[in-house]
């Protein structure tokens, strides 16, 4: 909208109301997404150099990692706060994985609390169907229902009563997580959506043709358009978006009063974590009242290769201020533990910690297939211990730095809701080519998230993609920059940008240049990955060429070479040029004036 629009013969006043009026149009429609009055910024939680743990272990175990965190801790218990003594511990609640404890809670009312699709039967939960307690099937449970809505409160106030320092939220998005199931229908949310729709202007009721909205019955209107057509599904409906938006709204609102309620209990704010699986655009919904994510990326292990995907998870998670913890999915844990490849893993491991997050660490992993249901890896600690110690015993090469971004990919949340396949893999031809991005995310009527002006002017090459889909403030914004460089296209982007480290190697390497105030490292990954004997195929004399004042590093002459397992080698750089003689798996090149 532009503010110095007039329309003749009316008063200023009157062009006010009617700008006013038109932006409120625009937030209903979703053109410009609507933003909190006030979402708390995060605590710190998560140090660069931390090892997370995801669930509980023995004291040992915890040492022999160097572990800092907990991050799915469970209630904790005088017995396993002993034995993670040192570890910020989070304990962690439910959403759909606690049907046995809800039941035991409600065990003559636990049905009020069912999700209900558009039939009114309740679902079972996609990936707990082998699950059952006393004969009753794991059912996905409603959290706009008030008496699921009671145990999940009572459980995080028990949660931070027994000690711990945070709450984790495991499936946070609740009823919204379960959308593709196709409800839920139940009374509460069919009710609770009128108000929603009561909130619509005039002429978007008009165009959806809700003319009642306070008695319109959404399914029994879904059920009807059903019967018309049986091929049809309902989110096919032509209200589907609008009964989306609801439901993901509705989440991101009851994790804000879940972290409202953690802060009172305990008379101080409360780190909350949740699984927020950031490959799946919604999961953002809620990340004002997050203070980590740590949660389950996809790593696809069964291509038997390293994968580019997981960097756009931790991209985006550094998009929105907040560090990502994750493991991979429970079918990549079970192809693992059938092939046995803890190779792949290690890679994994590297590649977290060179993107400036972390994987938590593989001590004891659930497991999950149709065939098989649930099982568990039990990673072996003398393939994953070294690399974490490795992290804790140079953690100055980790605290700290940022990454470094040769080229700011913008996009919108409405493009990524769309076709975050197609986003992955434009972003994948960029870590391919070693050009180094970081992500500059629009938000959309389900992530409350605009551009950030000063971060578009740091951009000194911008890729948009999908500039059409922004809201209407976030177009204006980009028009308003003037980057010495803008793309509309990857194969633009690469074609122009010069990476700040320009990497000369007999097999392919990923290079993470992350810098601070002073100082620059250079993570290098080997991508060379064998499946056969699963290992990397050690390189040898890899040549970079360095952008020294693009790293904040002008007239650096020396740098070292870290590896896990082995002794800090020195480096000369001789006219903006290394070259590291041997790397393994995993290397950080520490630059040195």
């Amino acid at each position: 909208m532009n503010q110095k629009e007039v329309v003749p013969g009316t008063t200023s006043a009157e062009n006010r109301l009617m700008g006013l009026r038109k932006m409120v149009v625009m937030v209903a429609l979703g053109l410009v997404p609507v933003m909190s009055p006030s979402a708390p910024a995060p605590l710190p939680v998560l140090k660069r150099s931390d090892v997370v743990f995801m669930y509980q272990a023995g004291r040992e175990t915890y040492q022999d990692y160097g572990a800092t965190i907990l991050a799915w801790g469970g209630k904790p218990t005088p017995e396993s706060l002993a034995a993670a003594k040192g570890l910020k511990f989070f304990g962690s609640v439910g959403m759909v994985t606690e049907f046995s404890r809800y039941y035991e809670r409600f065990p003559q009312d636990y049905e009020a609390g069912l999700c209900r699709d558009v039939e009114g039967k309740p679902y079972k939960v996609p990936w707990l169907t082998d699950h059952q307690h006393k004969g009753i099937p794991f059912w996905w449970c409603c959290t706009r229902q008030p008496r699921f809505r009671q145990y999940l409160s009572e459980r995080v106030v028990e949660t931070v009563k027994a000690g711990a320092h945070g709450v984790h939220i495991d499936d946070h998005l609740g009823t919204a997580g379960g959308i593709w199931e196709g409800g839920c229908f139940c009374d509460r949310c069919v009710a609770e959506f009128r108000g929603y729709l009561e909130s619509l202007p005039p002429d978007e009721l008009g165009r959806i043709k809700v003319h009642e909205p306070g008695r319109f019955n959404y399914r029994d209107v879904v059920r009807d358009w059903l019967k018309e057509n049986p091929g049809r599904k309902p989110n096919q409906h032509p209200l589907w978006h609008h009964w989306r938006v609801y439901q993901f709204r509705g989440a991101a609102e009851f994790m804000a009063e879940l972290r409202e309620l953690a802060a009172r209990t305990a008379g101080h704010p409360v780190p909350i974590g949740a699984n927020a699986c950031l490959l799946w655009g919604p999961h953002l919904a809620d990340y004002p009242s997050l203070d980590l994510f740590s949660a389950e990326i996809p790593h696809h292990a069964e291509a038997r290769r390293f994968s580019d995907a997981p960097l756009v998870a931790y991209r985006l998670a550094d998009a929105v201020g907040r560090p990502l913890a994750s493991t991979a999915s429970g079918g990549d844990w079970a192809f693992i533990k059938e092939q046995n490849l803890p190779g792949l893993v290690q890679g994994w491991v590297a590649l977290s910690y060179a993107a400036g997050h972390s994987l938590m660490a593989p001590n004891r992993q659930w497991c999950h297939t149709p065939q098989k249901g649930t099982h568990w890896y039990d990673g072996p600690k003398e393939k994953f211990a070294p690399g974490y110690r490795f992290v804790r015993q140079h953690a100055a090469l980790f605290d700290g730095y940022e990454n470094h971004a040769d080229l700011t990919v913008a996009f919108s949340q409405r493009t990524f809701d769309r076709d975050a396949n197609s986003i992955i893999r434009r972003c994948n031809l960029l870590a391919a080519a070693n050009l180094s991005y970081r992500i500059a995310l629009g938000g959309n009527e389900i992530v409350d998230h605009p551009l950030s002006a000063e971060l578009l002017r740091q951009a000194t090459s911008l890729l948009v993609l999908e500039a059409g889909d922004f809201s209407a403030l976030d177009r204006a914004m980009l028009a308003a920059v003037k980057p010495a460089q803008r793309f509309d296209t990857v194969e633009q982007a690469l074609a122009r940008v010069v990476p700040a480290v320009r990497v000369e190697a007999t097999s392919a390497i990923r290079a993470f240049p992350r810098v601070r105030p002073g100082g620059a490292v250079v993570h290098l990954v080997n991508w060379d990955y064998q499946p056969t004997s699963d290992k990397v195929q050690p390189l040898k004399d890899i040549r970079l060429t360095l952008d020294l004042a693009a790293l904040g590093m002008t007239g650096a002459t020396k740098a070292r070479l870290f590896a896990p397992g082995a002794t800090p080698i020195p480096l000369s750089v001789q006219q903006a040029s290394v070259v590291v003689p041997e790397l393994g798996l995993w290397g950080v090149i520490e630059l040195q004036r």
